[in-house]
């Protein structure tokens, strides 16, 4: 096994519990391999621990282990895995839930790899060429931990300077859609598509908490950035009546069809395929009204010469949504970017509806749920924050 060491001065936050490894963190870089096992030491030979190096968006490496002794082959792969999977045993167990995240990279031990269960379907994400070349034996133990209906393959990791984003059946007999589960709630998935399942796992909590909210007088639900409409189903489950925008053509069949596998009526359901920040002028123009509002815009996209950031341009989205919002309302908030961090979103929040006048309370404050673990030593990982508030 190759050493390498950290650039002098960057050991400390090794020593604190960092794990990704940066570019600039290694004194030497020219001839890594991705894919390789290496030992990290700091500038004076001192061993900080053992390393796979995984050249991918998030890092140029992974600290594995800190323990000298440990070995990183298939054995230490199969044990991380079965962990994880032992880990979700309440998940298993839970009834009307029948998908969830298996394996959360780093958070379960192993960077640039993630593993997500369907209904008995599964469906392996690799972030890296490094990760990606022990796909067989990550195929192997799968099989034999899980001997699971299916497995497809996600490649997402940059090929030449060009990201690649590709879905390949791995083995097992399925077609899609597949209908899968969530606290009692069916929903359409499709594993062939790239990265968009049709369901985000990470915001099953958000779900739940539609299920359950109560205004007493029947409440009307706007979906922002609605793709397959699963919160639409959640509140309409929960009879609310629903309107759901975005602006990909394809949302319409999706939400449609994620509330017939319900039995839900679409009467009292709206599908708009438009430009949200233009709906929201419609809403308003046409004097609409909303008791609930959810904003789940991406980080970042373009449509024709409009660029949205997120960062940048959340705080038009909320005022935005104020003119359509009844007194007393309810917004959820939700973004997913790494580096815009809970404390500065809330800021934001706070600072865009004083800017309206407006008084609030905050509701609640989520992030990822419990099967998307993450790492003291990658505080990026935690990219979820969710900020439900009552205007009063």
């Amino acid at each position: 096994m190759n050493t390498i060491q950290l650039t002098k001065g960057n050991e400390k936050q090794f020593y604190q519990g960092k794990l990704a490894i940066e570019k600039g963190d290694l004194s030497e870089d020219l001839f890594l391999r991705d894919g390789e096992i290496l030992r990290v030491t700091d500038h004076f030979g001192k061993y900080i621990g053992t390393a796979m190096m995984s050249f991918e968006q998030k890092a140029e490496g992974w600290i594995l282990t800190k323990d000298e002794n440990e070995t990183v082959d298939q054995y230490f792969i199969e044990k991380k895995i079965t962990e994880a999977v032992e880990r979700r045993t309440p998940l298993f167990n839970e009834e009307g839930t029948n998908v969830f995240r298996l394996f959360n990279e780093i958070g379960d031990g192993i960077g640039g790899l993630s593993i997500e269960y369907f209904n008995g379907h599964l469906l392996v994400t690799f972030y890296s060429t490094g990760i990606y070349k022990i796909r067989e034996q990550i195929f192997k133990i799968l099989i034999k931990t899980m001997n699971p209906a299916s497995i497809t393959e996600q490649k997402r990791f940059s090929v030449d300077s060009r990201m690649v984003i590709e879905n390949n059946h791995i083995t097992g007999n399925v077609s899609f859609p597949l209908a899968v589960q969530e606290s009692g709630v069916s929903y359409n998935v499709d594993l062939s598509s790239g990265p968009m399942t049709g369901l985000f796992l990470d915001q099953r909590e958000t779900r739940k908490m539609l299920l359950k909210m109560n205004g007493g007088s029947p409440q009307r639900f706007l979906n922002l950035f609605s793709y397959s409409g699963s919160f639409s189903v959640a509140a309409a489950m929960n009879g609310m009546s629903t309107t759901s925008v975005d602006l990909a053509g394809r949302t319409k069949e999706l939400v449609t069809d994620n509330f017939n596998i319900n039995n839900l009526p679409m009467d009292a359901h709206d599908i708009h395929i438009m430009d949200t920040f233009d709906y929201l002028k419609y809403a308003k123009r046409h004097n609409h009204r909303f008791d609930v509002i959810l904003i789940d815009p991406p980080s970042f996209s373009r449509n024709k010469k409009k660029v949205f950031k997120v960062a940048r341009d959340y705080p038009k989205l909320i005022e935005g949504a104020l003119e359509v919002l009844s007194s007393q309302g309810t917004l959820i908030l939700s973004q997913n970017l790494e580096t815009y961090t809970l404390n500065q979103f809330k800021k934001d929040i706070d600072q865009t509806l004083k800017k309206n006048n407006q008084k609030y309370e905050l509701v609640d404050v989520k992030g990822l749920p419990k099967d998307f673990p993450t790492s003291k030593g990658y505080k990026n990982g935690k990219y979820l924050n969710i900020v439900t508030i009552k205007l009063v």
